[in-house]
């Protein structure tokens, strides 16, 4: 067989022993992305010859390898393959870092060499950069696999043999390459590879458990929400604005001419129709209306994507700060509406447990700073058990902390918050409406200075602007502006021990069902509720710590048999 311009030879496995690192990849049975398939072929590339092993000699490949590093393009997927065909997880070489992914790798040197991580990371795409060879996917060889499923591999057809071959060769030479980039990087973190390793695994899992959906109180719901947009049509009506008649636009537009209201404007010359951009002008009667229909509209359209007694949301590993992100359906980024949220429900005789860390992200900027500095005020204060914005409020207000006001700490709070981002003062500002602090220039500058006075360690922090940034955990991400430089250290590593959270918990045997940044969401039988939820602290508390040594780790829990935060 020809690849990339060399020959290779086609081995059938017979207990041999090969080399020291070893491409794998899986052909399957086509199974719904819910459903982890069956296994039809296991070849595996050592460098030099492609072996298939035989699905009734897998077990005693990976007994036999034990101590060799294995290769994935897209381990979280092969690895449930594995497992459910040998009920081998690769716990072994997962935690002993002996497992590694091509797609992830890509993803964090795109990061850490252009800044963004890429959209597009299939083995395909990869091979096509790095070794300049396009990848067949020959439809009717991909998709018939499962024809040989009681076939001995030796008798399944050449074709098929050469068209797995490939992808194993393509995965074993896009990795060599990709490290040899890591090492230009001088980084020995492999850029936190096996961080987001463990973070795929756990999220692939939770993907595939899904969360429960109450679709009767969604239908109430949706009933109840289009009779608002009824109203709230009409409403809108008053002032030439009809939902679906052409002109809308320009209707909206001659209304904010008409009440002379400074929006900005869309590249088109429109006015902003943002809801960031309305905010500010609360309270005028047009104003509230479009929000309300506009939130209602937003609402209604999220609940009718959403079908079935159990959603599936999918995850995205790694975003350019660190963190993960969310699809179909983003719940994430839920409206905070407790009527929307409680949808999301346990199986009879289970409940939900939710157990989120507590200031996470403060515990990991001060965990930064004194890594990088020595020392932190901010690191302190967590550590003594302080609360950080009732110490904050103190400071800023000359109050002793035991005497702060509930809209003192709100106001810390918006600070604490936004300045460790690299929030000018403007941005600040309106920063600080989102916790329904009113400030003028003055107002925010000195609360900025206090801060400084506060957490002095922070004055070092926010010099500068380097360009790039490098987590703690060692992922770097490159072409950063001021903002990304200064939120990416505290938001990333954050995310890291999170992702480690997450692992630990589905190695420990918990069923994962979401995850919202700070927040990890479990579904556990009702009589065992309080065991699990000691043990789910312990092991969060525990696994952030891997990454946050030195700053006290605090989460508290919900038990609800609804999502309720």
């Amino acid at each position: 067989m020809i690849f990339n311009g060399e020959e290779y030879t086609i081995q059938f496995w017979q207990g041999e022993s090969l080399g020291s690192i070893l491409a794998i990849d899986t052909e399957t049975t086509i199974a719904p992305f819910t459903e982890t398939p069956d296994l039809i072929t296991f070849q595996v590339f050592d460098g030099e010859s492609v072996y298939y092993v035989d699905r009734s000699l897998v077990d005693d490949f990976l007994k036999k390898h034990v101590t060799r590093t294995l290769v994935f393009a897209n381990a979280p997927f092969d690895v449930d393959v594995i497992e459910k065909h040998t009920g081998n997880s690769l716990k072994e070489w997962i935690e002993n870092d002996k497992v590694f992914d091509v797609n992830i790798m890509y993803r964090l040197v795109k990061l850490a060499t252009v800044g963004d991580v890429p959209r597009r990371y299939s083995l395909a795409h990869i091979t096509k950069e790095y070794l300049q060879i396009e990848l067949d996917k020959n439809e009717d060889i991909r998709c018939n696999f499962a024809d040989y499923a009681n076939v001995p591999t030796e008798e399944i057809p050449q074709a098929f043999l050469e068209y797995g071959a490939k992808d194993v060769i393509a995965t074993f030479h896009c990795f060599t390459r990709l490290r040899m980039e890591i090492t230009r990087l001088k980084n020995n973190t492999n850029l936190s590879h096996h961080i987001q390793l463990l973070g795929g695994i756990a999220l692939n899992r939770m993907y595939k458990n899904g969360i429960g959906f109450d679709e009767f109180r969604a239908k109430q719901l949706l009933t109840e929400l289009n009779k608002n947009l009824e109203v709230q049509h009409a409403r809108m009506a008053c002032y030439g604005f009809v939902k679906g008649l052409k002109g809308n636009q320009q209707a909206y537009n001659a209304t904010i001419e008409f009440l002379n209201i400074k929006l900005p404007k869309t590249r088109e010359g429109d006015y902003s129709m943002k809801e960031s951009d309305l905010e500010k002008y609360k309270g005028n009667h047009f104003i509230d209306c479009f929000l309300d229909y506009k939130k209602t509209e937003k609402t209604t359209f999220f609940i009718r994507k959403l079908s079935g007694s159990r959603v599936h949301p999918r995850y995205d590993i790694l975003k350019n700060t660190g963190r993960t992100g969310c699809s179909s359906p983003n719940i994430q980024q839920l409206p905070r509406d407790g009527d929307i949220r409680s949808m999301f429900k346990a199986r009879e005789g289970n409940t939900l447990l939710i157990t989120d860390y507590s200031a996470i992200e403060l515990a990991t900027l001060a965990q930064h700073v004194y890594t990088t500095q020595g020392s932190s005020v901010m690191r302190n204060k967590i550590n003594d058990g302080a609360d950080l914005h009732k110490y904050y409020a103190s400071v800023l207000f000359g109050v002793e902390e035991k005497d702060v006001e509930k809209w003192q700490r709100q106001a810390a709070k918006a600070a604490n918050f936004g300045f460790p981002g690299g929030l000018g003062i403007e941005t600040f500002i309106e920063f600080a409406k989102g916790y329904d602090i009113q400030l003028t220039t003055d107002e925010a500058q000195h609360m900025k200075n206090t801060w400084f006075d506060a957490f002095p360690e922070m004055k070092t922090y926010m010099q500068g602007e380097e360009g790039s940034v490098t987590t703690l955990t060692g992922r770097i991400r490159a072409n950063t502006t001021y903002c990304a430089e200064k939120n990416t250290p505290f938001q990333g590593l954050a995310a890291d021990g999170a992702k480690i959270a997450l692992y630990n918990l589905m190695d420990a045997g918990f069923e994962l069902v979401g995850f919202v940044h700070d927040e990890i969401i479990t579904e556990v039988p009702e009589n065992t509720v309080e065991e699990m939820r000691r043990l789910q602290e312990e092991i969060m508390v525990n696994s952030m710590s891997l990454v946050v040594p030195d700053v006290k780790i605090s989460v508290e829990s919900t038990i609800s048999p609804r999502y309720c935060k």
